[in-house]
């Protein structure tokens, strides 16, 4: 079976600057894994290990420093956003912070509609809307939230609508940094099962 992602000895340094001088840290150093459809991969690390940053690079939010990205056999390194961009719909994450995560001046509504308006051009409004009422079922919220904006969701709901908008237009490949973190734990086991 091909692996539907494979990273080659990712590196990737940030440069900090200060007054007086500038120096590159290195967060993350040779790291290569492959994951094969249909497989989960979990990374376990202490905090400012570098996972989070790893997520982002492994979907190309973050260039990495060095090494080679490819996501089903293409290499998409050093592909420019306008190639990039109809690959992202393949590819989706669910952020640690649902809160930072969520536009605050759009409603839920909004929010969901946004993946499916840039990815799903061709479908009528019907759908987006019957795919969105199936994305609250699916995270177990109800129809009502659709018309309240993110601060007037609790933890909980807003990284539910993280997972639904992630979710919206059906990737193949979804990267979670702590995805359930927020949750309460009698939720957690159902968010785990989707």
């Amino acid at each position: 079976m091909k692996e539907l992602v494979r990273l080659e000895n990712i590196q990737k340094s940030f440069e900090i600057k200060s007054f007086f001088k500038r120096k590159q840290v290195e967060v993350l150093s040779g790291v290569s894994l492959e994951i094969s459809p249909g497989e989960t991969l979990g990374l376990v690390g202490e905090s400012g290990s570098g996972k989070s940053t790893l997520a982002r690079v492994m979907i190309r939010l973050l260039e990495p420093t060095s090494g080679r990205i490819f996501f089903k056999q293409q290499d998409i390194s050093h592909l420019s956003l306008r190639v990039l961009r109809p690959l992202r719909k393949k590819m989706q994450m669910i952020f640690q912070d649902p809160g930072a995560s969520l536009n605050p001046r759009m409603d839920v509504e909004a929010l969901l509609r946004e993946p499916l308006k840039i990815h799903c051009m061709e479908w009528s409004e019907k759908e987006k809307k019957e795919r969105i009422l199936h994305l609250l079922e699916l995270c177990r919220l109800r129809p009502e939230v659709l018309g309240r904006y993110p601060h007037q969701c609790s933890g909980g709901q807003k990284q539910r609508i993280c997972i639904a908008r992630a979710l919206a237009v059906d990737p193949d490949f979804l990267v979670c940094d702590e995805p359930i973190s927020a949750l309460d734990v009698s939720v957690q086991a159902q968010m785990i099962n989707l």
